[in-house]
């Protein structure tokens, strides 16, 4: 009977390993979708990341909706939410081993999203793309690549 106990035990372990997998890697997807800028601005705005240190990450007082719980979003919240990983997706990109993000701020914009997601996007590409040379990351094609996948699913693309 203890060893019946013992093999359920280790199954929703399993089980439970396997769904913190996911819920570790689907932030990682969301953070390199959030993380994306044109290459040509590369320069440009790690001077503004660095010359504004002091400025607080996040716009004071802006309430990002993918900072609000699932439960807590309106509908006109959760269409933003899915507009903007739409966007992303389809405008996100590598470009000799960095992500790039490939419409300017103006074409953002004329797609119905709040400049304050594209300059959160600048800041976090600066990061991501210091993260994968430092982390000596070759393979972001292939990266991705299966984010991608994955997301062009959850989106129902």
């Amino acid at each position: 009977m203890e060893v019946k106990q013992i093999g359920r035990q280790q199954h929703k372990k399993k089980h439970y390993l396997g769904r913190m997998k996911k819920l570790v890697f689907i932030p990682f997807i969301i953070l390199i979708l959030f993380s994306c800028q044109n290459s040509n601005k590369t320069v440009e705005n790690k001077k503004v990341t660095e010359i504004k240190k002091d400025e607080p990450y996040f716009k004071p007082g802006y309430h990002y909706v993918q900072q609000i719980p699932d439960s807590l979003r309106t509908p006109e919240q959760q269409a933003l939410l899915k507009k903007l990983a739409i966007v992303t997706y389809e405008n996100l990109a590598v470009k000799d081993n960095k992500m790039v993000f490939n419409l300017s701020e103006k074409e953002f914009v004329a797609k119905g999203i709040p400049v304050e997601y594209y300059e959160l996007i600048q800041k976090d590409l600066v990061n991501n793309n210091k993260f994968i040379k430092e982390s000596n990351i070759t393979n972001m094609d292939s990266i991705l690549k299966e984010s991608n996948k994955q997301i062009r699913d959850s989106l129902g693309l």
